[in-house]
């Protein structure tokens, strides 16, 4: 007889702020320090806290002034999922900024530093995710 086994869902960091901008940076400084006191490579540390960055960013010009939620968390050997929840309905889309637009770079950037991304909507909103490879 033959053992299966599942990988479950390792969370490192989950944590709630309000949408505002000083989120940014508090979110982004919790995720490399959990990350790099858990020993994951530098170069991951520092992706994952970009898209962080740009993840809350979104969120916050989303819904301005409620809560948001991030979820940082190991689902498979290997990978560091990043997830983002705001109670917008709005789903965010990747642009094509020309290079003296002021904005709309953070979802090219996920997208570059990902294996995939993408958002699952919610009963209260949307959850924006990203994979990370180690």
């Amino acid at each position: 007889m033959a053992t299966m086994t599942m990988n479950a869902r390792q969370v490192l960091l989950s944590m709630n702020y309000p949408a505002v901008p000083s989120a940014v940076g508090i979110a982004r400084k919790s995720t490399e320090h959990v990350l790099g006191s858990r020993g994951f490579p530098t170069s991951l540390v520092e992706d994952a806290g970009l898209v962080v960055c740009e993840l809350v960013t979104n969120a916050v010009k989303a819904v301005g002034g409620t809560m948001i939620g991030l979820t940082v968390a190991v689902d498979a050997p290997g990978s560091v999922t990043v997830e983002v929840h705001d109670s917008s309905l709005t789903v965010p889309h990747r642009r094509s900024p020309e290079p003296d637009d002021p904005g709309g770079r953070g979802l090219v950037i996920v997208a570059a530093l990902a294996v995939r991304y993408g958002v699952r909507p919610e009963a209260d909103g949307k959850t924006v995710f990203a994979v990370l490879r180690t």
